[in-house]
């Protein structure tokens, strides 16, 4: 950037006298010192600025949804006019039209009115109108000035108020500033700032006493005082004053001198960062604001930027001065964007007048700024809309990349107006630039992170969906709205329930409706299993999951959720079905007809031992007795292969089980074989499970008839125990028999796996393999710890019973 002057040599304007400054003065307010107003598409007023009400004396009241014609009168046909040819034929510039606007008082005004159509892509267009008084005021140009100071002031869209240097009073302030706060400004206008905004006497703050200390450094210093994010509660204004809502601000004060060099008043402007610090708290990020000295400085600045990003945001237009004093409302000006800045006509140079050096300038003799500081990629945005600002004669704002002189790149918005001559010829350019690199990277990596959880959600076939109940609107993912045949883009706007629901299977339809109405109702968490058509014209399943969001009366608000597409899982379900249902008829055929062969070769068997007893010798009554034994144990394997194929399909439903009952039934069973054995079982009380009582008897009859089976030489000691682990049962079964080996615990709970020969030890090879198919159905594992000779250890585990906390 080229040298700059010292302040006291050259003003905002530089070598202008006071006639043309104030002739360039009057060029930039121009453009916003104009009356606007929007129609709906029936041509009834939505919205007026300040500026209408002083020009016509209504209040808004008045106007808002009254007809265009209350003001313009029959020249609404013209207005009317103007808006049907512009919406038939969208590339056509307004025209301006000359007509009469009529006051509250009957008064009639001429003025330039300019019209705009926004089409908002459906079938509702609204109106911006542009009305440009050309009627003399019964005004001085004093006075005129200052309204018009005081009305861009209140209409700037940042944060401001203005106070006096030494009791704080506040002498003006912005629209916006009062929607922050959360204030009238009949109500402040004349009081103190602390006054408006005292200390919460239950939870005093720093940031009172920090915003004092500021404002008594700018009034000593006379210099800009930037402050950190600060911690000010405000009064919550619905509660009278008594309660106070929490804030945090990003607050500066700035001087502003009259001509003498004294203190006229200090200008306060904030931005409220409320949201931006929650986000930190959230991410337990607090320690940053409590402790800036310790915290990880790369993190605490993001505050501020991000602060500060939204205070640029609000900056975008001038200062305005109350009084008539044109230096006051350069101050203003200097205060309100990074850079102040000039250009020719036809932008080839560039000089920045006041601010932040961030902006190149160019030499008279080198190449135009645009194409040495814009990137190429950028130049043909920036050159079309200087043309068409040229074409037209009007400001434009255009948010583009420029290469600073260090070479590093930056994004700036940058606003400017032309200033005329008396042939109405575009001798400069006046303009202001915002550096708003730091908002535009953080919308870049927020975009990114959207388009890979967007990614993520498309892999994992899942799709989210927020309904906004009282407005019946529902808006999702694209991969949700296409598993309902929906267009994405109509989907992410918005769309009626019913849309979603007309797209479920018929037979699903009802009883999806009647679980919404019921949740809304109870406010239990929302969880469904149905069919949908998607936009292939297929058959899908899914799984929709949400809750109920109710405001402070109880009112259902939003109801939001995800949806999952469990097609491939479905159809593994019913291939698994399928298997069962084969698996079934198996079992049918084993237990008819396998099993009559046995029993026939059972009993010939036993007829040749009873009527040739006498015939056979001993080797002849062994052989009977082995294949009378194959036969039983064959019959023996073949039931139980049919009880494990039937875990599944003939199982009891789960209810609660008192497992002590359990296990009492079972030793009554083995009375025998434990007096026999002489074994001793010890238990402790058993907590009661979730569970088919059938089948967990089954359980503990195999496992017991195994420790005594496989005690050894010593009389079988068995202990049974159980332990609570959060919403599970832990059972164990410990014996002090022959032990397994380690290499063959996964082995033992195969079908058919026996690890001892059948002359040492008795068996199917089917017990524990039904133990764990058992166990697997009530959602649980079984294991085994053991070693050669050293007994065994069998654990299993079971869902507690709901409400057993013993």
């Amino acid at each position: 950037m080229s040298e700059r002057a010292d302040p006291s040599e050259m003003t905002v304007w530089g070598d202008a006298d006071d006639t043309e400054a104030l002739q360039y003065y009057r060029a930039l307010v121009n453009a916003i010192d104009d009356g606007i107003y929007r129609l709906d598409a029936e041509g009834r007023f939505v919205s007026v600025n300040d500026v209408i009400l002083e020009l016509t004396g209504y209040t808004r009241g008045e106007l808002l949804d009254e007809h265009v014609s209350v003001l313009f009168g029959g020249d609404s046909a013209t207005i009317e006019h103007e808006i049907s040819r512009i919406r038939t034929n969208a590339a056509d510039q307004s025209e301006v039209l000359d007509l009469t606007l009529k006051t509250a008082e009957e008064e009639q005004i001429r003025c330039d009115v300019r019209l705009n159509v926004i089409d908002a892509g459906d079938i509702t267009q609204e109106t911006v109108g542009i009305v440009h008084e050309t009627g003399e005021r019964e005004q001085t140009e004093t006075e005129t000035t200052e309204a018009t100071f005081r009305r861009l002031f209140e209409n700037v869209p940042g944060n401001y108020l203005i106070v006096q240097p030494e009791d704080y009073e506040i002498v003006a302030v912005s629209d916006a500033y009062l929607d922050a706060t959360m204030t009238d400004r009949a109500d402040i206008l004349g009081k103190t700032l602390f006054e408006i905004f005292p200390n919460n006497p239950d939870d005093p703050a720093d940031g009172v006493e920090n915003l004092r200390e500021s404002l008594e450094r700018v009034a000593e210093a006379g210099e800009t005082d930037t402050m950190p994010v600060t911690h000010y509660p405000i009064p919550d204004r619905d509660s009278g004053g008594d309660e106070f809502e929490e804030r945090w601000w990003s607050p500066v004060n700035s001087p502003v001198f009259d001509t003498a060099g004294d203190l006229d008043y200090i200008v306060h402007s904030v931005e409220d960062v409320t949201p931006i610090v929650e986000e930190l708290q959230t991410e337990r990020e607090q320690e940053l604001l409590q402790e800036p000295d310790t915290a990880d400085s790369q993190l605490a600045s993001d505050v501020v930027l991000r602060g500060q990003e939204l205070l640029q945001q609000a900056k975008r237009e001038a200062y305005k001065q109350l009084r008539e004093s044109e230096q006051r409302f350069r101050a203003l000006v200097t205060t309100t964007s990074d850079v102040v800045f000039s250009t020719n006509a036809d932008w080839s140079e560039m000089h920045s007048l006041e601010g932040s050096d961030f902006l190149p300038d160019t030499v008279e003799e080198g190449p135009s700024w645009v194409d040495e500081y814009v990137p190429p990629e950028d130049q043909p945005r920036v050159r079309d809309a200087i043309d068409e600002a040229v074409r037209t004669k009007s400001s434009f704002e255009l948010e583009h990349r420029i290469v600073r002189d260090d070479g590093t790149v930056a994004w700036i918005v940058s606003c400017a107006t032309p200033l005329l001559d008396e042939d109405g010829e575009i001798t400069r350019w006046l303009g202001a630039a915002d550096d708003v690199t730091e908002r535009v990277e953080r919308e870049c990596y927020l975009e990114d992170s959207k388009e890979r959880l967007e990614a993520a959600a498309e892999a994992g076939a899942v799709g989210t969906w927020e309904w906004h109940i009282p407005d019946d609107v529902m808006v999702t993912s694209a991969s949700f709205a296409n598993k309902f045949g929906i267009d994405p883009d109509a989907a992410t706007e918005g769309v009626p329930l019913e849309q979603f629901l007309s797209a479920i299977h018929d037979d699903d339809r009802e009883r999806v409706e009647r679980k919404i109405e019921d949740v809304i109702e109870s406010g239990e968490e929302y969880e469904e299993e149905y069919r949908v058509w998607d936009d292939d014209g297929e058959l899908r399943w899914v799984v929709a999951r949400g809750h109920v969001e109710y405001d402070d009366d109880g009112n259902p608000v939003t109801f939001p959720g995800a949806l999952t597409d469990i097609t491939e899982r479905k159809q593994f379900e019913q291939q698994l079905e399928k298997s069962n249902e084969r698996l079934e008829q198996f079992a049918y055929a084993a237990s008819h007809d396998l099993q009559e062969p046995l029993r026939m070769i059972t009993s010939y068997l036993q007829l040749i031992e009873r009527r040739y007893a006498d015939e056979l010798d001993e080797d002849g009554v062994e052989f009977i007795e082995f294949a009378v034994d194959g036969a039983d144990r064959m019959r023996n394997m073949i039931e139980g292969l049919l009880e494990y194929s039937r875990v599944e399909t003939r199982g009891d439903p789960f209810e609660s089980v008192d497992l002590d009952a359990v296990l009492a039934d079972v030793c009554a069973d083995f009375q025998v074989a434990v007096e026999e054995s002489d074994a001793e079982i010890t238990a402790e009380a058993l907590p009661r499970v979730e569970g088919d009582p059938g089948q967990l008897r089954q359980v503990f009859q195999n496992l017991l008839s195994n420790a005594i089976e496989y005690s050894g030489d010593d009389p079988p000691q068995v202990d049974i125990s159980a332990v609570r682990n959060g919403s599970e049962v832990l059972v164990s079964v410990t014996d002090e028999g022959i032990g397994i080996d380690p290499d063959d615990r996964e082995r033992v709970f195969e079908v058919f796996q026996s690890l001892h020969a059948q002359d040492e030890h008795s068996g199917t090879g089917i017990g524990l393999a039904l133990c764990k198919r058992i166990v697997e159905r009530h959602g649980g594992d079984i294991w085994v710890e053991s070693e050669p000779g050293e007994g065994a250890t069998f654990s299993f585990s079971l869902p507690a019973a709901s409400g057993d906390e013993t």
